[in-house]
């Protein structure tokens, strides 16, 4: 997929309008690609942990991709916390979704809808659909494409007081500064936080609540090995118990083989999921824009992972042969086994995710058998 998406440029096709939004966004992309591609040489070179604690941020950053490409709804917000209690908020709530209502009954008004922000007390949050294009009214541009170009992590934690400077600023420029810095902390908590891409994408009817369940579980596991967590990278290894003293890179027994894969497994289908959504923003663009995008290839590629590793249970893919034999071993009876032809015809909403990622590998590589649901066999002999 690597070397397919370095080639896809000399494929895709300018149309008579140039438009640079393309241009970022697979400039975004290149970067992401250069993160799995560091990812595959942590692997090589026998450092999993780190290439697992690198996947989290190709993760966060697939999240803000599928926004940047497809984030239909944005919103603003209102502050009401200075002028209303708490009672006065929740009846000014009711009124304003009363008039947008009504509004829409009419069919007028260009808010969609009008809820409580969340994570914040007596905030409205106004919904709408799209930011329109100047020179192009039907077409729509993400906010995320915005929000993620002009935030400044510097402007919104560092305060230039705090800091070497050529001259003080005037009162009234501190005063305009600090607005700034608010302004750069609200839109980093609604927009481009981990809860507020949660959100957003929720918001855009991209993801669920189950997905939310899967996001959080691969993000907290992905986190184990960002952030200080006792024995995370030492429960990776083979052995992993033995405790030998002296000093080391690492440890002396070798990563276990399920963590090698697991690891793998996290670029492959990262990799996949945002080559799937540039593609999908490709072909849509308007032919002026776009005449060719040339992505069969990367089509091929990327629908072949969840094909050839349907074991690894990702964000968007079904629940895999193991889980829902699992599931049917422990909460199936014998009655919806025969109305289900045996554990493969489980309805997928009625398998759960198993928030424990790296022994759900182990076992979902191994086989099993149960005298009423019958034999899971390993994917990997199988293959």
């Amino acid at each position: 997929m690597l070397d397919e998406y370095g080639a896809w440029g000399s494929k895709i096709t300018v149309g008579e309008v140039q438009y640079g939004a393309y241009g970022d966004i697979l400039d975004f992309l290149n970067f992401r690609m250069e993160t799995a591609d560091s990812c595959l040489l942590l692997i090589e070179n026998g450092k999993v942990a780190d290439s697992i604690g690198l996947s989290r941020s190709l993760l966060e950053h697939y999240l803000l991709f599928i926004l940047m490409c497809r984030g239909r709804k944005y919103f603003r917000i209102q502050d009401l916390s200075a002028s209303m209690n708490e009672r006065e908020f929740k009846e000014r709530l009711k009124e304003v979704q009363n008039q947008v209502e009504e509004l829409q009954a009419k069919g007028g008004g260009q808010c969609l809808e009008v809820r409580k922000a969340p994570r914040v007390s007596r905030r409205l949050m106004y919904v709408f659909e799209g930011l329109k294009s100047q020179d192009d009214p039907d077409f729509m541009i993400p906010v995320h494409y915005f929000q993620f170009q002009q935030f400044r992590p510097e402007m919104m934690r560092l305060k230039d007081e705090d800091y070497f400077q050529y001259y003080e600023h005037e009162p009234e420029t501190k005063k305009v500064l600090k607005g700034h810095r608010d302004e750069a902390a609200l839109n980093y908590k609604f927009y481009l936080s981990y809860d507020g891409l949660l959100e957003c994408l929720e918001l855009n009817d991209v993801i669920d609540s189950a997905v939310i369940a899967r996001i959080e579980a691969h993000y907290t596991f992905l986190g184990k090995f960002l952030h200080p967590t006792h024995n995370a990278a030492r429960d990776l290894h083979d052995q992993n118990n033995v405790y030998s003293g002296g000093t080391v890179i690492g440890m002396r027994q070798p990563y276990s083989k399920v963590a090698v894969l697991l690891a793998s497994l996290y670029v492959c289908y990262t990799v996949a999921g945002l080559l799937d959504e540039a593609a999908t923003l490709i072909e849509g663009a308007p032919e002026k824009y776009i005449s060719r995008a040339g992505t069969e290839e990367i089509r091929r590629l990327t629908v072949s992972v969840s094909e050839s590793f349907p074991y690894f249970w990702f964000l968007f893919n079904d629940p895999p042969l193991w889980d829902r034999f699992n599931y049917c071993v422990h909460h199936a009876n014998d009655d919806e086994l025969r109305a289900w032809g045996g554990y493969t015809g489980v309805p997928k909403e009625r398998v759960p995710f198993d928030q424990h990622i790296y022994s759900h590998l182990e076992r979902a590589v191994g086989g099993a058998s149960n005298v009423r649901c019958g034999v899971y066999q390993s994917p990997i002999l199988r293959g």
